[in-house]
């Protein structure tokens, strides 16, 4: 992920489609977003672990007979998996967003109820912004604000995230002439190597010398490619309501949509263009960075895809440990297992020994062992840690019936780290 700074922008576009009008001035705290859409390889990881964990997805996997579309049978470079995840609805989006956080050991943002009480993990439902953690640590989908303030990297009046004149080979849109054409091609494809040939919307594309088309604010495919699910409600009115004007704005309420819309269901918003994205005037040049999409919360299409971010706060150390009944200062940490805590912060780690941690949530966790040194892990690498001594990672060795023995993942070497007694 890369930080996005906080800063003040203006949100929209005067001069193009009605619904992007006014353009007006929007505030954005800190955030951090995926440098890259989240492909299918990183999707299936996170979802195989979700789906022993209490969740479900409406998504179908190419195992269930279902699937979303991967890489071309020809491309060989790298793994098919890494092409951009579709083929899934907001509601699975959102979903996979808690999943990636649970897994990670970050707190989960969505929730089912208004006190934050049980986690999303299951079914399709309209979630409120009151349902939604903001100031929590995990994952989510970005705000349309978020999005639009991130894809224009600090500067206003472009249409296009490097500028304001389009050719083929800064962005994946309708046949724009790299060899993947009219399907999206790997997540940062346009990293400077990308391959762009004649097409009819290339716009000469292939006569350029490929450059990389990281944005200033460090990101891949903030246009193009596929578009990407946003948190809000859409409303084609939106920009002139005093809320849009808010710091940090979310967005209208569905009961506001309903107010305004004149026909027409619910929708969300989905930003950012996608490979059959048309730059033509007569669609209102879909690349421009102020284009508004938006899709039935249930679609599932192959220009649908997502990109996560989460707040600029980090959880407490083992924030979500479980006190033990009856046991006074003991604790239970799902992954890490039980231990007791001193009054000055260190703990005896009932497979480990006397340890003293220190980090962030689950997810960086440095244990400090008194006659070793440091060692990083985090429930996303336990039973696995990291050692600066060696430059080397060491399994903890669960099986053996002495505690404390880990082996070097090298060479298999034993090596008594941790609790020497009984």
């Amino acid at each position: 992920m890369v930080y996005i700074k906080p800063g003040t922008y203006w949100m929209g576009d005067n001069q193009n489609l009605p619904d992007e009008e006014p353009a007006h001035p929007v505030s954005i705290t800190s955030f951090y977003m995926d440098i890259k859409e989240v492909h299918i390889w990183h999707w299936q990881k996170v979802s195989s672990w979700a789906l022993k964990n209490g969740y479900e997805f409406s998504v179908k996997m190419h195992d269930e007979g279902g699937g979303p579309k991967t890489g071309p049978y020809w491309y060989t470079d790298n793994s098919e998996l890494i092409f951009p995840m579709n083929m899934f609805s907001w509601y699975d989006a959102v979903k996979w967003c808690n999943a990636r956080s649970e897994l990670e050991g970050r707190s989960p943002v969505y929730f089912v109820d208004d006190s934050h009480i049980e986690i999303y993990r299951k079914g399709e439902i309209d979630l409120s912004e009151s349902q939604v953690g903001w100031s929590l640590s995990g994952y989510r989908l970005p705000t349309e604000a978020e999005w639009e303030f991130a894809a224009r990297s600090g500067s206003y009046g472009l249409k296009y995230p490097w500028g304001n004149a389009l050719d083929g080979s800064r962005a994946n849109y309708y046949f724009n002439g790299d060899l993947f054409d009219q399907a999206s091609t790997p997540v940062g494809y346009f990293n400077g190597t990308q391959l762009i040939s004649d097409a009819k919307n290339s716009f000469n594309g292939e006569s350029y010398k490929a450059t990389d088309q990281i944005s200033r604010f460090g990101l891949y495919d903030i246009v193009g490619n596929v578009s990407e699910w946003c948190w809000d409600w859409y409303d084609s009115s939106w920009y002139n309501a005093y809320g849009a004007k808010l710091k940090n704005t979310r967005g209208p309420s569905a009961d506001v949509v309903l107010a305004n819309a004149k026909t027409g269901p619910l929708t969300r918003v989905a930003r950012g263009s996608n490979f059959r994205s048309r730059p033509d005037a007569d669609y209102g040049n879909q690349i421009r960075i102020a284009y508004r999409n938006s899709f039935l919360p249930n679609s599932t299409l192959r220009t649908l895809g997502i990109r996560c971010v989460r707040a600029d706060i980090e959880d407490p150390l083992w924030h979500d440990t479980v006190p033990l009944d009856n046991f006074p200062n003991w604790f239970l940490l799902d992954w890490f297992g039980y231990y007791w805590l001193s009054d000055q912060s260190w703990i005896f780690h009932y497979e480990l020994g006397w340890i003293y941690p220190s980090g962030k949530g689950s997810y960086d966790n440095w244990l400090y062992f008194p006659k070793y040194g440091w060692l990083w892990t985090c429930k996303y690498a336990y039973p696995y840690f990291y050692s600066h001594n060696t430059d080397d990672w060491y399994e903890y060795d669960e099986d053996n019936i002495e505690f404390g023995w880990f082996l070097k993942s090298t060479n298999l070497e034993k090596i008594r780290i941790g609790r020497e007694f009984p």
